[in-house]
């Protein structure tokens, strides 16, 4: 009798399991997240109503950038804060371990990638190309963030001071007898790493040891190096960052320094590298301003480091018109900035700056 009522309950469990459960979870699946579109993207956006974002630009730079955003999406509150140098990133980040989000968007240096997805702050894969029609070049090939920036390597010098039969046309020039004690270089050697993609790491790891042999002033920053080179400090300074001497320069006619692209592939790093940040209170609206920026928007960033894939910005068609070969420093190289830059730092033996700056 035991047995029979026994069967009985089984036979009961699996009815409800092929009545209830099974047609229940065939609904579930027939309704399963959609792929991300724009529509929905706005709709989200729209509901969150607000944006914090934050990069190393500066409030003036992005002014243009957020009147463009605004016009075309009204309904979106922004708020702009400056993130600069490691101490204030390293803030962020300790404020986002323990759970609070002051920013929704972020620029992170590419150095910081590895660390920030370790950590799980970066978002999931997204199809830029297939949302906001972003050149390939620009996208991680992980797909969770975008390089809307570019900054080509290249040498400053003081024109007033540099006679014309001595002004730099090439990498070379940086160690010629002439300037000797007369230049100065950067104690984080950034911009080597892009000399390092379009050159190789010996030529590059020889390079240095031929700068080294030529004196540099050693300092920190490139709003100061090109400071210096304004004021006579030094003749020279490199390699240098052509966005901080496009910010130094413009609206200053007869502005002392020039900046040359030394012969060759014209160099860049990876800049502007814009990733929504994964917890933070306003994803789609993240979403939102990241595509249209790398779509749309980064032609109002004159900044002398915009993307050079982009064919509206500035610096874009004033490389397209030289005709010259571009190397962009690859994702690998930038996985491994703090790496190499050790490697360039051991042959300089790690100096210490005379001076720092912004």
């Amino acid at each position: 009798m035991a047995m029979k009522r026994w069967s009985a309950y089984l036979i009961t469990a699996w009815m409800y399991v092929a009545w209830v459960l099974l047609p229940n979870a065939a609904a579930r699946a027939a309704v399963a997240p959609k792929p991300a579109t724009i529509d929905s993207i706005v709709r989200g956006a729209k509901q969150e109503g607000k944006l914090s974002w934050t990069s190393n630009l500066e409030g003036e730079e992005v002014i243009e950038l957020h009147k463009a955003f605004q016009k075309e999406y009204p309904f979106i509150k922004i708020n702009y804060g400056r993130v600069r140098g490691g101490e204030q990133r390293q803030r962020v980040l300790s404020e986002m371990q323990a759970g609070i989000f002051p920013y929704d968007l972020m620029s992170i240096e590419e150095e910081m990638v590895d660390e920030f997805q370790k950590l799980g702050f970066l978002i999931d894969p997204i199809d830029w190309h297939r949302l906001f029609g972003i050149d390939a070049r620009m996208v991680h090939p992980k797909g969770f963030l975008v390089s809307v920036g570019n900054n080509p390597a290249g040498i400053y010098y003081n024109k007033n001071l540099v006679p014309k039969d001595r002004v730099p046309k090439t990498w070379a020039d940086c160690y010629n007898p002439y300037f000797r004690g007369k230049f100065s270089a950067d104690v984080r050697p950034a911009h080597m790493l892009s000399v390092m993609y379009g050159y190789g790491e010996d030529w590059t790891l020889d390079y240095a040891k031929k700068l080294l042999a030529n004196k540099p002033k050693w300092m920190r920053g490139n709003a100061l190096a090109v400071t210096m080179v304004a004021a006579g400090e030094v003749l020279l300074s490199c390699p240098a960052s052509h966005g901080s001497w496009y910010r130094a320069s413009q609206g200053k006619p007869g502005y002392p320094v020039g900046f040359v692209y030394p012969e060759g592939p014209v160099v860049a790093g990876r800049e502007l590298l814009l990733s929504p940040l994964k917890g933070a209170a306003n994803p789609n609206a993240a979403l939102l301003m990241t595509g249209w920026i790398a779509g749309k928007g980064v032609k109002y960033l004159r900044t002398g480091r915009e993307s050079i894939f982009h064919p509206e910005t500035e610096l874009g068609a004033e490389v397209k018109r030289m005709g010259r070969e571009i190397k962009v420093t690859s994702w690998d190289v930038a996985i491994k900035a703090e790496e190499l830059m050790r490697k360039i730092l051991e042959v300089w033996g790690f100096p210490k700056p005379e001076r720092s700056g912004g």
